[in-house]
């Protein structure tokens, strides 16, 4: 009788402990070691691609040096990825997959999780293409992995997938997500009661990538001393990346801003904003200096938020 009392009472504690949790109890197993270990089959798969193309992988020109990342910034990346596999299918004649973006919340390694193993699910569309054999999971769990070291796989997997065919980041892409970036402001402005539009800068030409780069990173410096403010506080503040000198491609302005959209992610979680991120049809005819100007109005708008 006493056993059967106990046993009972162990029953009753247990299910009493899973209703307490619930259902996203196993949420906290996601760690970034997980994470990591996902994007390892990424790279992996890529460079089973890469073989069956008679291609080496090859980093020297991937800027793999960068600040501590959070989950928010690799999430960012993970859509970067998602973007340029899309542009990979059309070369390959495989459907593509329409990007949703995720719900406004503060990014966990579980949000992550599922963007990396979409990656792997796209990749392996591609196995038929390149004549493969089915892929098979074989990446090890390993320990003390963070979001940096998750974010620096994706880094080396946007690099693949540009060497198996596709253009190079353009400025058609980079015009792309700076009016992303625009339009995330745009919904802090509306917030703040800003509903007046902000006429965009003159037209200017003959800009370069480096000239972008520097309205990118004046953004970026602006985010930052605007989460200062309470309102717009963001987990663990922004980091700036050391800023480059020369040498600046197009990829270089991307990154940058795939670190705004990070930010102002979590910005909108501050500021209680539902809005979730715009991604816009694909650019046509865009150059360096009309990313220059786009890069000129989100600094303007920005600006509006400190006054």
């Amino acid at each position: 009788m006493k056993n059967r009392y106990v046993q009972n009472l162990v029953t009753a504690l247990f299910f009493g402990l899973v209703i307490t949790l619930g259902p996203n109890a196993h949420a906290g197993k996601i760690t970034p070691s997980k994470v990591f270990q996902v994007t390892e089959d990424v790279l992996a798969q890529l460079n089973r691609m890469l073989d069956a193309s008679l291609t080496k992988p090859n980093f020297t020109k991937a800027r793999l040096e960068i600040p501590a990342r959070m989950p928010r910034h690799v999430l960012q990346q993970g859509l970067n990825v998602r973007s340029k596999i899309q542009i990979l299918k059309r070369v390959n004649g495989i459907k593509s997959s329409e990007i949703t973006t995720p719900p406004v919340k503060e990014v966990t390694p579980g949000d992550v999780l599922k963007v990396s193993e979409a990656i792997l699910a796209e990749l392996v569309e591609f196995d038929k293409a390149f004549g493969l054999t089915p892929f098979k999971k074989q990446a090890k769990l390993i320990d003390g992995k963070t979001p940096t070291d998750v974010y620096i796989n994706l880094l080396r997997a946007e690099t693949m997938i540009t060497q198996l065919g596709i253009p190079g980041t353009v400025p058609n892409e980079v015009y792309n997500t700076a009016v992303s970036v625009s339009k995330e402001i745009e919904f802090l402005r509306i917030a703040k009661g800003k509903i007046k539009p902000i006429d965009p800068p003159s037209s200017s030409i003959g800009k370069t990538p480096g000239d972008a780069y520097t309205l990118a990173f004046y953004a970026l410096k602006g985010l930052q001393g605007l989460s200062k403010k309470k309102e717009y506080n963001v987990p663990k503040g922004i980091t700036l990346p050391e800023k480059l000198k020369k040498g600046i491609t197009p990829v270089d302005v991307q990154q940058l801003l795939i670190y705004c959209l990070a930010e102002l992610s979590s910005m909108k979680v501050s500021a209680g904003l539902k809005d979730k991120l715009i991604l816009p049809p694909p650019a046509a005819g865009q150059t360096p200096s009309t990313v220059f100007d786009q890069l000129g109005l989100v600094n303007t708008q920005i600006q509006s938020l400190v006054w």
